[in-house]
């Protein structure tokens, strides 16, 4: 019997989201003949997100027309789901989730009643590819996929439809009558066979295609040109998966270029208005690669693009090739810290600072935008570091930059040195990059460090002479709230004011 087949994606912002790796299993479960269906948590009314967040501190620019009151009440999300279980019946509940949306899911999970032929619960995810000891700790899980899903799902599904035992399947853990079996996992998938799979795009209506993009709704269309990242940042759950899979393969995998054409044509057909390439480091690529890339997405696509790179693989070779395209071109950085200490000795970051100022020299001179992620929090940060992450900010003046809280997510080598020092017990559910500081006994207090990520688009962007306000905003942020409305209202004033006498 061909399985009914229910995904559902925890999301838990209040944005549309395409989950890319549900849009391939669909494709392979409906190759195999399988009903499917799909539910997702995405437009349920939510507390304030990460993004939200972002705009009421100036990060983000504040997009007009969006309005979450008119979703449901995030509580209909439990009784929607009970009638698509009941009324459905599949017979797998397929989920998918990082460590975020895995915490919603067991709250979802509390909450709802399995029908009597209750379907076998499959988690995959980067969650259960790092910790899968976790999730099948919890015992409405029945099988985690850890490492890449295709072959897997595809094993699995066709050895549901023709009634075969499913506990021997490699990157399968399996719920038995005996415990769990821990099968090993299987080699990577080599780049001429990775993007074989379509994605299917039916399951997902219009509204996961549109993201904010200075302050309205655009059509953004995620793709894939390479997967996987060269370094090994010890805050990044990169790090983790490159442990993981050791052995296994090739874990950077460059897409065949026919393969990418093929789907940026097709996300053309579905409407897309900007590309956002979800390579960690577009220019690891080499210059012959990046050239045909440039080329022919001018030649024949020319739409607006949103890209990753490390400050330390900037050259102007590139930079410049990317610029003769003359499209609308964001170039996104990793800056996180403007200490040397905490980038060499905490992150595992072996770069200069005089390397990220030099990267957004020449992102300047060819008249791109630019967008620094940075994050705050680290352990033993100090406030002096915090600041001087800040002034950094101030003199490369990017078009955008933002503030993470930093979070040690399970694998990521800082979670054990936290575990180590005993500024975390390693038992604390994920977080988002805007909430508050799981770290103890640091240099910073949570509310310092909450105060300093609130004020960061402030103290970065706004002239000098407005940073005595900033500072009375960050140090008694209650008793200045208007004042702080109003800063960040000047931050999206029609002329610019990240330069002195503006």
């Amino acid at each position: 019997m061909n399985p009914r087949v229910l995904f559902f994606f925890p999301n838990t912002s209040n944005d549309g989201v395409l989950p890319l790796a549900v849009g391939i299993l669909s494709t392979i479960a409906k190759n195999q003949q399988c009903d499917v269906r799909y539910f997702e948590s995405t437009f349920y009314n939510k507390t304030s997100t990460a993004t939200e967040e972002r705009e009421s501190t100036g990060e983000f620019k504040p997009v007009e027309g969006r309005n979450k009151n008119e979703y449901p009440p995030l509580s209909q999300l439990y009784s929607d789901l009970q009638d698509i279980l009941t009324s459905y019946q599949p017979q797998v509940l397929a989920v998918h989730a990082n460590s975020l949306e895995w915490e919603l899911f067991k709250e979802v999970m509390a909450r709802i009643v399995m029908p009597d032929h209750a379907p076998l619960v499959f988690v995959g995810g980067v969650h259960a590819t790092i910790d899968p000891e976790s999730v099948m700790q919890m015992d409405f899980v029945d099988v985690a996929c850890v490492g890449e899903g295709e072959g897997a799902w595809g094993d699995f599904l066709r050895a549901e439809k023709d009634g075969n035992d499913i506990s021997y399947i490699e990157n399968l853990w399996v719920r038995t009558q005996n415990g769990v079996r821990r099968n090993p996992m299987r080699p990577l998938i080599p780049s001429d066979r990775l993007w074989n799979t379509s994605v299917d795009y039916s399951l997902f209506d219009k509204r996961h295609m549109l993201k904010p993009y200075d302050g309205e709704m655009r059509h953004r269309a995620l793709i894939e040109y390479s997967r996987g990242c060269p370094y090994d940042c010890h805050y990044c759950v990169n790090s983790a998966l490159k442990e993981k899979f050791q052995g296994l393969g090739r874990y950077f995998r460059v897409r065949p270029f026919e393969s990418f054409q093929q789907e940026v044509r097709r996300l053309v057909d579905l409407g897309a208005e900007i590309f956002q390439l979800q390579d960690e480091c577009f220019f690891s690529n080499n210059v012959a690669d990046i050239q045909r890339f440039c080329e022919w997405y001018r030649s024949e696509i020319n739409l607006p693009l949103l890209l990753q790179t490390r400050p330390e693989s900037v050259t102007d070779e590139k930079m410049c090739l990317v610029a003769k395209m003359g499209l609308p071109v964001q170039v996104s950085l990793g800056v996180e810290s403007g200490s040397t200490r905490i980038l060499r000795k905490i992150c595992n970051r072996q770069m200069s600072i005089e390397s990220i100022k030099k990267a957004f020299k020449v992102i300047h001179k060819y008249g791109l935008r630019s967008n620094a992620y940075c994050m705050i929090g680290f352990p033993t940060e100090t406030r002096e570091e915090a600041f001087q992450t800040i002034n950094l900010i101030r003199e490369i003046t990017p078009t955008i930059a933002i503030m993470s809280v930093f979070y040690p997510f399970q694998g990521v080598p800082l979670r054990q040195f936290c575990v180590d020092q005993g500024f975390i017990n390693g038992s604390e559910s994920a977080r988002t990059f805007t909430d508050d500081t799981i770290l103890r006994d640091q240099p910073m207090n949570p509310d310092e460090i909450k105060n300093i990520r609130r004020c960061f688009s402030l103290y970065t962007k706004l002239p000098e002479r407005f940073l005595p306000s900033v500072e009375r905003c960050e140090l008694e942020f209650e008793q200045n709230r208007e004042l702080f409305a109003e800063l960040v209202e000047r931050l999206w004033a029609s002329e610019p004011i990240t330069k002195e006498g503006m």
